[in-house]
């Protein structure tokens, strides 16, 4: 399976790279998953999606009683129409709104271990952050993705447990930051509502390059050669997607692809 967005990805990165050509034909996809799939057709659940390189999601999250929401959700084209850039008809979507500081993640880890020149790509879509209600927490809010050893999926504490990688947006920042070995790394990507592929392409145990694509205009950043934080040698073994009190907007994530250079 080849998704249209993943196939947008493709030809954004021809487009811009055509020396390219030869890095898109010698690459096997040996994991994949989107929210259009059938496994999915019953919801997305705790437990459901350990398939296709993958195993199960764990979703988890925190309230703090009546009037604090946090959760998970399939989010519908019909209902949610600015999800269309990365998807024909579902997504995967975590809310966190109300009165308090609510958080809410979603765990997923990686069956096949990734090794030096795999590339993995999913696409993630938020909006800006905006109060929902007069009591929302003054704490800036977060929505991202973080790389992890270990399977620790346990409380949204959990998030940054075995931290890698962290690509992530902040309430009040203009631009997407990163934490690697560096402790705050202001990426220079500007802040958007359009929706982003992020390419991970693992050069080695402890570097990495980082491609991110804007799936509206196909403009691309790129960080190359940065060093990954946490244990030093540590493999990427799972992801948690977070968002903490992003209020009005949801973020949405989806189009899963594991490639691999082939001889």
């Amino acid at each position: 399976m080849t998704s249209p967005s993943w196939r947008r990805l493709i030809s954004a990165s021809l487009a811009l790279f055509p020396f390219a050509s030869a890095w898109a034909l010698t690459q096997l996809n040996v994991g994949e998953d989107q929210a259009n799939q059938g496994m999915y057709s019953g919801g997305w659940n705790v437990g459901s999606g350990g398939d296709n390189g993958f195993f199960a999601w764990k979703m988890v999250y925190k309230t703090d009683g009546e009037g604090s929401f946090a959760g998970h959700y399939l989010g519908k084209l019909a209902e949610k129409p600015e999800v269309a850039p990365i998807t024909t008809d579902r997504v995967f979507a975590l809310f966190a709104n109300g009165k308090s500081y609510e958080e809410s993640a979603a765990f997923r880890g990686i069956a096949i271990p990734l090794e030096p020149g795999d590339n993995f790509t999913f696409e993630i879509l938020h909006g800006p952050f905006q109060d929902k209600g007069g009591q929302d927490d003054p704490a800036p809010g977060e929505v991202g993705v973080t790389y992890r050893t270990g399977q620790a999926d346990g409380s949204v504490g959990d998030i940054d447990l075995g931290a890698r990688l962290r690509f992530f947006a902040r309430e009040g920042s203009a631009n997407y930051l990163i934490t690697d070995r560096e402790q705050e790394f202001d990426t220079g990507i500007p802040m958007t509502e359009e929706a982003l592929a992020l390419t991970l392409t693992l050069v080695d145990a402890d570097t990495y390059d980082l491609e991110v694509i804007n799936l509206r205009d196909k403009s691309v950043k790129l960080l190359v050669g940065r060093k990954f934080g946490g244990e030093a040698g540590a493999p990427i073994q799972s992801l948690a997607f977070f968002n903490r009190n992003a209020e009005r907007h949801d973020f949405f994530f989806n189009n899963f692809q594991l490639s691999r250079n082939i001889e």
